[in-house]
């Protein structure tokens, strides 16, 4: 017997009579009036090519053919109303998944990370973080299946197929050393464009195309004295030489208790850059995901 052919409604019809061993109290049973349970039996007859339950002195009895059905069918039906009944929604505190996973820049785990773990071992002490690098390929793949639950940053990457929200905006300002020989103030923009510039070039994270391209709208030309990979290898690059570096405020703040480093405005009105968190449609209305989204809204939202 093919299962697409199968009314589901008649297996739980079925089921009440095993129970019951009464047309009109199965019927009760299911929500039924007793001619509906009665056209039930009718068709599950049909089905089965088997009477199944036949009325005697001590109610409806079941065939052995029924009999055999009774177990298996009973089992479907209770798997079935487990299922149905599986709570919607997501416990943190409950919660037996291992970790949420994260997309995020190096300024991400400086700027906003510890305050999103410091909230998650108070609120989901069980779930741990991962936070991934950015790849250069594969990213929508992981989100989309889950790998990763939300990227949060800069991510132009990331557009069909997915939902974002707005966290906060930021402005871009330079750091120098203390003692820079040249800069103690915030600079002219002659200063800034013959200052020693060191950059980042980071992975869909966007930051540093940002700068370049109001640098080329104005016909600026940096003078790049390093590029690296991570924006953490700036502090003890502007420390420790005459190197400039334009990076995010919240990023300069985070840094500025570090030792010889002075923060600086920007002398081009740089766009502020929008910090926003994205997440795959497949996970839209997933509870986690919309659990986690809502508590990274209320932790980072300005």
């Amino acid at each position: 017997m093919n299962l697409s052919s199968v009314d589901i409604n008649l297996l739980v019809a079925f089921n009440a009579l095993v129970r019951e061993r009464n047309v009109t109290l199965a019927a009760n049973r299911i929500g039924l009036s007793q001619p509906a349970m009665s056209n039930a039996l009718a068709r599950l007859r049909k089905l089965f090519n088997d009477p199944l339950f036949v009325r005697t002195v001590t109610g409806m009895q079941p065939t052995p053919y029924a009999q055999q059905l009774a177990e298996p069918i009973s089992h479907a039906c209770e798997l079935l109303e487990a299922a149905l009944q599986i709570d919607a929604g997501f416990d943190p505190a409950t919660s037996t998944r291992k970790a949420f996973t994260f997309y995020l820049s190096e300024i991400g785990e400086v700027v906003f990370l510890p305050k999103i773990l410091l909230s998650l071992q108070s609120l989901a002490p069980r779930l741990g973080v991962r936070v991934s690098r950015v790849p250069e390929t594969g990213a929508q793949a992981a989100m989309e299946s889950g790998e990763v639950d939300l990227a949060i940053g800069i991510f132009p990457s990331l557009r069909a197929g997915f939902y974002q929200q707005r966290l906060y905006g930021d402005k871009f300002v330079c750091i120098v050393r203390r003692d820079h020989p040249l800069i103690q103030s915030a600079p002219s923009l002659e200063a800034y464009v013959a200052a020693s510039h060191a950059v980042v070039t980071s992975t869909g994270t966007g930051h540093d195309t940002a700068v370049e391209q109001v640098l080329l709208k104005q016909r600026l030309q940096r003078q790049i004295a390093v590029t690296v990979p991570h924006f953490m290898a700036l502090p003890a690059i502007v420390a420790q030489t005459n190197a400039i570096a334009t990076v995010p405020a919240r990023m300069a703040a985070a840094l500025q208790g570090q030792a010889n480093i002075r923060v600086l405005e920007a002398p081009i009105k740089f766009p502020r850059i929008e910090i926003r968190q994205h997440w795959h449609e497949r996970y839209h209305h997933d509870a986690a995901n919309k659990w986690l989204r809502e508590l990274v809204a209320q932790l980072l939202k300005d």
